[in-house]
Order: C-alpha cells, then structure tokens, then sequence
C-alpha cells in the first residue's frame, strides 16, 4: 500500500508512468532541476550588491545575502535564527511600530529611512511574503545604505550654519581683541590686570583662529602650510591650557622626543587639535573625580613619537578619565554629538580637529574603555627635505 502510494506521488511530481527505474531517473532529474533553479536562485539573491533580508512572523531573520552578512561584520550561521530588532537596532523588544507588521497587515509595500545600531543610514522597502493560501509568511527587507550620502547632505547644512555663526562672531571678537591690545599698551606690564587684559586678548586671538578654521572646514579651502616643529607646536598649546589642567588638580605629564623632523603644515591649526584634545582628556577627568570617592586622582600624559617606519609623527594624549562608551564611539567625530553635559561642549571640536587631521594627510585614532580612560592620537605624515633626512639619519 505504501509502495502504490509512494508510485502514485512520484507519478504526480514526475508525469512518468513507466517502470521502477522510470520512476527514480525522472524523480532524480526532477530533483537536479530543482537544485540547478535553487543554485540560480542563490546566486542572484547573493549577487545583488544592497541587503536583502528575510524575517518570519516572529522576527526571526530566515535568510540573507552576502552584502548583508558584509554589512553585520557576523558570519551567516549567526545572523540565521536571530531577532532582526537586535541585530540591526540593538534592542531587546521589538520595534514600536514595526515596520513588518504594518506591512503583513495592509499587505502593500512599505518604505522607511532608518539609522542602526552601527551608525549606518538605510533606505529600507519591505515587502509582504504569503502561502498559496495567502496566509501571512514573512517579509522581505531590501534595503540600501545611503549613509554618505545623508551624512553629506548634513555637512553641507551645517557648514552653511557654522560659516553663518561665524561671521556673525567675527565682529565682536574684533572688537575684543582690538581693544584689549590699546588696553595693553595702556597699561603698565607690573599692573595685576595687566595679565588678565593679556589673557582677554590672547582668548581673542585663539577665537578667531578658531573661527578662520571653521570658515575653512565650510569652505573645504585648503591650509596655508609651512615646516613645522610638531614639539614647538605642542609648548603653544601647552602655554594656553596648562595653567586650566594644574587648577583642576589633574597631574600633566608631558614627554616629547628630541629630534623629529619637520613637517608641513599649518602650526595655529594644529595647535586647536592639541588644545582640543587636552581640554576633553580635563573635561573626562573631572567627570571621573565627580563620580568617584576622594582620593582618586586625575593624571593626564602627553607623548610624541616618531612611528617605527620613520614616516609618521604621533601625539598621544591619555587620560584616565572616565572613558567612552561603546556605542558612543561610532559618532565622536560627528559634527555637534557630545556625551558631555549640557552647557559642557558644544560637539564641534572632535569634528573639526579630524577635518584638520585629514586636510594635513593625517588622522586621529581612538583607544577607549568605559570607565578607565582613554587615549587619543594625532597621527601625522613627516615632510623632511634631504638635508634632513641625512641628519635624522645620523
């Protein structure tokens, strides 16, 4: 009985009625063309270059692609099984609302930009998977990253809006300056206000350093570069916030190696890098302090290092603060996102400090844990002529 029913399916697949050994050739031809339709299938479902993923009804991913699994950075036996809101959005619960379900339940296609966990921008279709029966069986997500493009759309905007401010700045700082330079010559070098009229002026200057730099950054114009002493660099911006750091009763540490070559750039521009970074390392002390008990105490080192391949200068500066956390660390860099508290920071100067990095053919690295401090390093290419070359050689 069994054997006739088993005969009567493969009649039914095959439409042979013949022998036994009919029976099993046309079912194994049946089954080679199956395969040969899911080997194509697969291959142009991994050959779409944007993500394609299927989720069943209980959120769980069911299939991907390879530009999916490139863009989860996780092998695809992982991704298979997991809830989709965890993988791509870090969460514990399913999104409200979520998309999928709207879309099972209108059963029409459906559209949504969302930024993930990974700081990525998606343009996301979702559409309804159903049974012969037209019961609900999944949806499809394809979706394509337009992180680039979005994140260029939002310089452009604030470029416009930080080359607006500034200019708006530029004529009481012009003033400031101004007038505090004919206070200074009014005022005799053993007055006590004499330093704090010098200290006006000079906060005016860095401001309007500071403001040329983000009229640059808006403009994307190139700097003014000459040879540079990257320690010479680092005793300026030391004199403009040292005295800020030994007030907040964190110990500096500086140790600068003799004898790097110069390089070209621009030395006020780099000065703001230092400057920026040492005011953040002071700014993630005192936080730590605040939290923890009395004793603890706040160090913070500077150290230049030429890097073994005797083609980059680094400056790292430590602090052992109170770190980064890890989910913060993908948007550091971007324009006007701080984790600091309100009125503390205004998210702009990471920014701009990498813009400038990047304009001298450099960058800035990050080392960081929660909690126990971080270290950021300003790596830069050397520019040595062959006269220098043949004395750093000696």
């Amino acid at each position: 009985m069994v054997m006739q029913n088993k005969k009567r399916l493969i009649e039914k697949l095959t439409g042979v009625h013949s022998s036994k050994r009919s029976y099993y050739v046309a079912l194994k031809k049946k089954i080679n063309e199956l395969l040969e339709i899911k080997r194509d299938w697969e291959v142009t479902f991994s050959a779409v270059t944007d993500l394609l993923v299927f989720i069943n009804q209980d959120y769980e991913i069911q299939r991907v692609n390879q530009a999916a699994v490139d863009f989860l950075t996780m092998r695809e036996d992982e991704i298979i099984g997991a809830k989709c809101y965890q993988l791509f959005y870090g969460r514990e619960k399913k999104c409200n609302p979520c998309i999928g379900d709207q879309v099972l339940q209108s059963q029409k296609t459906s559209y949504l930009q969302s930024r993930t966990r990974y700081n990525r921008v998606l343009d996301i279709f979702v559409y309804p998977a159903f049974t012969e029966m037209q019961e609900p069986y999944g949806v499809t997500y394809y979706a394509k990253d337009v992180t680039s493009f979005v994140d260029s759309i939002k310089l452009v905007s604030m470029g416009e809006m930080s080359a607006g401010v500034a200019h708006e700045l530029n004529s009481p700082l012009t003033a400031i300056v101004g007038n505090s330079q004919l206070l200074l010559r009014e005022t005799n070098p053993k007055d006590p206000q004499y330093q704090l009229i010098k200290d006006i002026h000079s906060s005016g200057l860095r401001c309007q350093k500071i403001i040329k730099n983000l009229l640059t950054f808006s403009r994307q114009d190139e700097f003014t570069f000459d040879d540079v002493n990257i320690n010479e660099v680092i005793d300026s911006a030391l004199a403009l916030v040292t005295y800020q750091i030994e007030k907040s009763k964190i110990t500096l540490t500086v140790n600068k190696t003799a004898g790097i070559p110069i390089l070209s750039g621009s030395a006020s521009s780099l000065e703001q890098i230092i400057v920026n970074l040492l005011l953040n390392a002071k700014d993630a002390v005192e936080s730590m302090l605040c939290d923890q008990v009395n004793g603890a105490r706040g160090e913070i080192k500077l150290a230049t290092r030429i890097h073994p391949d005797g083609k980059l200068v680094i400056v790292d500066i430590t602090d052992n603060g109170s770190g980064i956390e890890e989910e913060h660390i993908p948007q550091i860099f971007n324009p006007f996102y701080t984790t600091k508290k309100s009125g503390k920071g205004t998210g702009l100067g990471l920014s701009v400090s990498l813009g400038i990095a990047q304009a001298h053919g450099g960058f800035i690295d990050l080392e960081t844990k929660a909690g126990s401090g971080s270290t950021f390093s300003l790596i830069l290419p050397l520019y040595k002529n062959n006269q220098d070359d043949d004395d750093y050689n000696k």
